[in-house]
């Protein structure tokens, strides 16, 4: 049986006994939205939860800020930003006034390349673009502690908008249930510090709260957007292709559970068992380990405890660039890791949660990753297993596991939920 499997720009090719595949697991086809723009004027006219764009917008004085996600999400910011800007200009809001903040989260600044590439070059030429600047304290402001003792810090410029927009995209995630809605605050726009206290809460939970649409994580997000005055969002569904199938608008509640009900049918695929065998692609998540990690808990779900996972990462930026904190303790536990948050030793809590959340999945499963990369040192580093080619990687699980093993295929791992 021939399996294709997403590799950087290339597609890898493994043949595998069709009596031993168990699955190949795939997101539910669904034929894309015939026009787009038509699609989204239509969701800014008539949004879910709010007052039409156009309504909210002649009211607004100032900048109106857009939040926008980096190249690391598949979100269709060229097709979409165009149109959401032509309305904005519309409503009497021009050009001048509109500034794109690229909610980076932790993640690194992208270059003027990269910019264009993801947010399209009509975007990026008719309005000002920059990215969160979260080294510096003085970008942020205190909106004080959240419920659960979580301090809240949002950059000052989204914040003291006239206006503030979100557009993202809705798939399974391991840490919020779904991306989208909040997520673009809350990690995207916030401070270190608050994005580490909201990850150090849901890290042990990972494999129970990827796919939960109403989860104690995703409350607090709503909950720091709606403090922070997030007005409204734009969230695009995607099928397997990339293509746009549904985009809702409105309230940063209603339009994103919405959302995240059509994501549920489309990337929530059922296990009918769990084979002691997982192999997976980390497409879309191809990056860096920091990305990939979502395909291999994904993949990690719909093992069997004790079996092997492999994972095929491209990975050309190696384990996480910008968080050099977890290459170097990634063979620690959980309350190894904690210890060190409790003694004030960890310089780096977001990273510690993202160890807490691998430790989850590591536990339960033998990882062995595919990757050119990712080194074979790197990966002992974290402790995984590393293997030059997938059939190297198969030979080793299958002297493990036993030479008729069961086999599963997720190809496409980093957006998917195995529902087991």
């Amino acid at each position: 049986m021939e399996i294709k499997i997403p590799c950087g720009e290339k597609t890898c090719t493994v043949k595998l006994p069709a009596e031993q595949v168990a699955w190949v697991l795939e997101p539910a086809d669904r034929p894309a939205l015939p026009d787009v723009s038509a699609a989204l004027r239509a969701a800014l006219a008539q949004p879910i939860g709010s007052p039409p764009l156009a309504e909210l917008a002649a009211k607004a004085q100032g900048e109106v800020v857009i939040l926008v996600d980096d190249g690391t999400r598949s979100t269709p910011q060229a097709l979409l930003l165009p149109v959401l800007l032509d309305e904005l200009n519309r409503a009497g809001v021009a050009d001048e006034r509109i500034v794109l903040l690229i909610a980076l989260g932790t993640h690194r600044p992208m270059d003027a390349a990269e910019r264009e590439a993801h947010l399209g070059r009509e975007a990026t030429r008719r309005v000002r673009v920059e990215n969160l600047d979260a080294r510096n304290p003085e970008a942020f402001v205190d909106l004080g502690t959240s419920p659960s003792g979580v301090p809240i810090f949002v950059a000052r410029r989204f914040y003291e908008a006239g206006l503030s927009l979100a557009v993202g995209n809705i798939v399974p995630h391991m840490f919020t249930g779904f991306s989208g809605g909040a997520k673009m605050v809350q990690p995207g726009v916030c401070s270190p510090l608050t994005t580490a206290r909201t990850h150090l809460r849901a890290a042990p939970l990972v494999h129970q709260t990827l796919g939960q649409i109403e989860n104690p994580v995703r409350a607090e997000l709503d909950l720091i957007a709606r403090r922070s005055r997030l007005g409204f969002i734009v969230n695009t569904v995607l099928n397997g292709r990339n293509e746009v199938i549904e985009i809702v608008a409105g309230d940063l509640v209603a339009a994103h559970r919405k959302g995240a009900a059509t994501a549920r049918e489309v990337f929530g695929v059922h296990v009918p068992e769990q084979p002691k065998i997982v192999l997976a692609g980390s497409f879309p998540a191809d990056r860096d380990w920091w990305q990939a990690v979502k395909a291999i808990n994904a993949a990690s779900i719909a093992a069997r405890p004790g079996g092997d996972v492999i994972i095929v990462v491209p990975g050309p930026e190696g384990i996480a660039p910008d968080h050099p904190y977890v290459e170097e303790h990634g063979l620690l536990t959980q309350a190894q890791i904690l210890e060190q948050v409790q003694q004030g030793a960890c310089t780096d809590e977001v990273a510690a949660a993202a160890c807490i959340a691998w430790d989850v999945t590591r536990s339960k499963t033998r990882v062995t990753v595919v990757s050119e990369g990712i080194s074979a040192e790197q990966a002992a580093r974290m402790g995984m297993e590393h293997a030059q080619t997938v059939e190297e990687a198969l030979e080793r699980a299958l002297s493990r596991q036993g030479t008729r093993a069961r086999i599963g295929v997720m190809p496409t791992a980093g957006e998917l939920l195995p529902l087991v």
